[in-house]
């Protein structure tokens, strides 16, 4: 029974297929085969179209992922160069500067304290910095403090176990006896202007001073001794009738970005 409902299946689809074929061959079947190949064409279209457009899609978004992903790495490893490059220029810095205070304390013979600048407090009418040097590191009240080259930039004002605070040279309350560097070793006292510049003043009227002469400490205070550079005469202010002049000083110093400093704490006896 189901030998012959099997039989009669596969003569019919044969007789069916057959049909077909010969109903193609003589054409009959032609504006039936179009109007399907139409629609699968269209479908197709439609299909590839989608299909496409949703290929694109996601490779729009696979490939903005992609880049969101590897902008994050890059701005990581910039991140690690930049950090790399700072440690290095910071280690240099430090380096170059300790290298130019051993070779100023070997020539002069001091005894010296590197100190890091770690704040800064205001007090009033005056502004200190501070320093991480103090009492136990043998720093004392009046003790000059240098940058690299010589130069001077304020004195020890005030101590403590630990730290000390420094007075830079150009605040109002600063005074440092002086000379410059001519012929008549013209002597003065600098000042600090509120933080805004130096001036060299109770030079005698009759001395010759001119621009670009450099202004040095004359020696003539307990600790600070003579030599350290203060600047260069910028400016000077003279009156006919006035016993004394003036001048203007520049620092060559940018105060504002000191980060480690040399306290000359007194001369070695055996140099």
């Amino acid at each position: 029974m189901m030998l012959n409902r099997s039989t009669k299946l596969v003569v019919i689809s044969v007789v069916i297929v057959l049909l077909l074929i010969f109903l193609h061959y003589i054409k009959v079947l032609r504006p039936v085969e179009n109007l399907v190949v139409g629609v699968t064409k269209g479908l197709l279209g439609y299909g590839y179209s989608i299909s496409n457009e949703v290929g694109q899609k996601y490779l729009t978004y696979e490939s903005k992922a992609n880049l969101v992903k590897e902008n994050e790495q890059l701005k990581e490893q910039l991140a690690d160069l930049l950090h790399q490059k700072s440690d290095f220029t910071e280690q240099k810095d430090e380096n170059e500067f300790l290298r130019q205070q051993l070779n100023f304390i070997k020539e002069h013979g001091f005894e010296f304290e590197i100190a890091n600048i770690i704040g800064q407090q205001n007090l009033g009418i005056k502004s200190l910095l501070i320093l991480n040097k103090g009492e136990k590191h043998g720093i004392i009240k009046g003790q000059p403090v240098l940058t690299s080259n010589e130069i001077m930039v304020g004195k020890i004002f005030e101590v403590e176990r630990n730290r000390s605070f420094m007075l830079l040279i150009n605040d109002d309350l600063s005074k440092v006896a002086a000379k410059v560097q001519n012929d008549d070793k013209t002597m003065g006292i600098v000042e600090g202007e509120f933080g805004l510049g130096l001036k060299m003043k109770l030079i005698p009227q009759t001395e010759i001073i001119n621009e670009q002469d450099i202004v040095i400490t004359s020696g003539l205070e307990e600790m600070v001794p003579a030599g350290l550079i203060i600047g260069a005469i910028a400016s000077i202010e003279k009156e006919p009738e006035a016993l004394f002049q003036q001048a203007s000083i520049k620092s060559l110093v940018n105060f504002n970005k000191l980060t480690l400093v040399n306290i000359i704490k007194q001369k070695n006896e055996e140099n």
